[in-house]
């Protein structure tokens, strides 16, 4: 069941595409390590983004308990703090290295401003916004899965994959500091973040695999129906 996670099939083609771009990208010298290791962290915005467009749409076809002119706002301000937050921590790493002269950790702005000056950044966010676009256009909106999801349950939805590729993003980066192996860390984080897209997808698109974590995760408590969906979610 596992190695038809891992077989490259038209579900996981997106996984694919971002792992050999960017270690082709980190190869031929395109890229440096560190821009990918940021550029993984740019894409959290990128996701934002494109959630809060699903939220919209599928607020079109959905008589929200809230309105969705409070849930988009409120998702953007706890989502962009809960980014802010990660961003400071990030930010003051960074004081130990010599890649980026951060002199503020606070200064969010000015050291993004640093970041997109990374040298193949532009190649990085360019593979990262046209993949999730295509994601979104072939995973969300041709299988009408606004119709399935409320603007509510879409609002919650980034988190769970978000934790754990920041926890990955930073964990890269102590790896880095500690042992002067940028690229060796960067290729550490392509395949920790390539292994858990993975597996969401097979959660999403693999029956035998969905049906397993469930039996496994049901207490009697929750129907298993609630909890595939659910699982389908925050797979997304």
């Amino acid at each position: 069941m596992y190695s038809i996670i891992f077989k490259p099939n038209r579900y996981n083609s997106f996984a694919w595409t971002n792992i050999v771009a960017l270690l082709l990208l980190l190869y031929f010298g395109k890229v440096e390590p560190y821009t990918v290791i940021f550029g993984y962290f740019l894409e959290t915005i990128i996701i934002g983004v494109f959630n809060v467009i699903k939220m919209y749409i599928s607020s079109k076809h959905h008589k929200s308990e809230k309105s969705v002119a409070f849930l988009i706002p409120f998702f953007i301000f706890h989502y962009g703090f809960f980014i802010a937050v990660q961003s400071i921590f990030v930010f003051v790493i960074m004081e130990f290295g010599d890649v980026i002269s951060v002199k503020e950790p606070f200064d969010l702005i000015t050291n993004y401003g640093l970041v997109f000056k990374l040298k193949g950044m532009e190649y990085i966010i360019g593979l990262l916004l046209v993949t999730q676009l295509a994601k979104y256009v072939f995973d969300y909106i041709q299988p009408q899965k606004y119709l399935r999801f409320t603007p509510e349950e879409i609002m919650f939805k980034p988190y769970v994959r978000i934790l754990i590729q920041q926890f990955a993003v930073i964990l890269a980066m102590f790896f880095i500091m500690f042992s002067n192996a940028d690229v060796m860390a960067a290729i550490l984080l392509i395949l920790i973040r390539a292994i858990v897209d993975f597996f969401l997808v097979g959660i999403r698109d693999n029956e035998a695999l969905l049906n397993r974590i469930v039996d496994k995760m049901y207490d009697g408590k929750t129907s298993k129906e609630e909890l595939k969906k659910q699982l389908i979610l925050f797979s997304e």
